[in-house]
């Protein structure tokens, strides 16, 4: 029944800058809230002393937002947890109240604040099942690069929220990035690695009807994690997720999905730290050296092959041109710009 429901009669908050909510009195005296944030979903949220800030990482979950902000009135900080999708209210009712018991027992209020943490990667832990073996430093180049494509390159032309329903790349779809008019495929090289990048099957260079196709080639050099340029792989999937929170909330899930698929996981320690050297982008046509399914029509499959750079100098196109491909692509998306 509705009036069994914790978070029934609770009205929105008017502004995507607060929640509201009613407390959990068992909790006292940590103000522990369920409330609804601006688009109705509902949430679970602790407010405590600033001072009290925990600089411990937040889980990332499918269909779940963990975060902190600060409160526009007495300048207090709220951590809370967020529902994307009423369908999954079953579930999120469940890790409530498990959150809502663990909090109560807190000794204080910076008690309360790792007793929330820790019970949200508690059901991290549970929903995302076994851990997964850690990304090599490659396959962390690999994902850098394709966050560093939508978040720098295509975002800025197309809206974030475009750029993460078009990237493709975790679900080993043949093109990384399957956008409105253009299809781009990302390689990410080491500076001082082979002058030639791999090509990993004969799906990858295949055109598409009706779309461009780019092949972008980026280089990074590794460096110090002071430099003021640096990447990391958390680093670089919390500035995407960020922008995505504020400009397109709805398609977080969406991004969390991806990267899961991608073997990302927030528990692990990624070592690599790089920074972007260079962007080469190559656009597939005509005579462009590449293996496709037509030229080997009774022959093997999964093809993998590499390309020396130098074979593609005539195919380069200046960083513009795929600024312009984008814009006339995405001339009647205007969703989240």
């Amino acid at each position: 029944m509705k009036n069994e429901d914790p978070w029934y009669g609770i009205a929105p908050p008017p502004s995507d800058q607060a929640f509201s909510g009613r407390l959990a009195h068992d909790c006292r005296p940590h103000e522990l809230f369920r409330g609804l944030d601006h688009l109705g979903r509902r949430a679970l949220f602790l407010v405590h002393e600033k001072s009290l800030a925990s600089k411990a990482r937040l889980p990332d979950m499918a269909g779940l937002i963990v975060e902190n902000r600060e409160q526009r009135d007495d300048e207090r900080l709220l951590i809370s947890v967020t529902l994307e999708s009423d369908e999954n209210a079953d579930i999120f009712s469940k890790l409530s109240e498990d959150i809502v018991d663990v909090v109560s027992g807190a000794s204080d209020e910076s008690a309360a604040v790792s007793a929330f943490i820790e019970r949200t990667w508690k059901w991290h832990d549970l929903l995302k099942g076994k851990r997964k073996p850690k990304l090599s430093r490659e396959a962390q180049m690999g994902l850098i690069g394709e966050l560093w494509t939508l978040m720098h390159l295509i975002a800025p032309v197309v809206g974030i929220g475009t750029a993460v329903a078009g990237w493709k790349g975790a679900e080993q779809a043949p093109k990384d990035f399957e956008l409105s008019g253009v299809c781009i495929e990302c390689k990410s090289r080491g500076a001082a690695s082979r002058t030639r990048i791999r090509i990993s099957s004969e799906y990858q260079l295949e055109d598409v009807p009706s779309h461009a196709l780019v092949l972008l080639v980026l280089t990074f050099a590794t460096c110090d994690d002071r430099e003021p340029l640096a990447l990391t792989l958390h680093g670089i999937v919390g500035t995407v997720r960020s922008e995505l929170s504020k400009m397109a909330p709805q398609l977080v899930s969406t991004l969390d999905q991806g990267l899961d698929d991608a073997g990302y996981d927030t528990s692990h320690e990624y070592d690599l730290v790089i920074r972007h050297r260079s962007t080469a982008p190559y656009e597939v046509q005509g005579t462009f050296p590449r293996i496709v399914p037509a030229s080997i029509p009774d022959g093997p499959v999964e093809i993998g092959y590499d390309l020396p750079l130098e074979k593609l100098e005539k195919f380069h196109i200046e960083q513009q041109t795929l600024i312009e491909m984008l814009k006339r692509g995405s001339d009647d998306n205007v969703e989240d710009r």
